[in-house]
């Protein structure tokens, strides 16, 4: 089971491997993903924009409503 937040080079390289993007929001540094397997959604941001080169990715997986 994974876990439901990676970060940095993990959550990159998780994104790359086991997602698919659907929407890029390039004004908020956001990208949200969807895992084909699960349907599950996810969202890389980088929370610590104001970093020089946007800080560490976060990826989470989001709640379903």
């Amino acid at each position: 089971m994974i876990e439901q937040e990676l970060h940095g080079n993990e959550a990159l390289e998780y994104a790359e491997t086991h997602l698919r993007q659907v929407h890029k929001d390039l004004e908020k540094w956001q990208i949200q993903y969807v895992d084909p397997a699960t349907n599950d959604m996810w969202l890389l941001d980088y929370p610590h924009s104001e970093y020089h080169g946007g800080g560490s990715p976060r990826l989470r997986k989001m709640s379903k409503p």
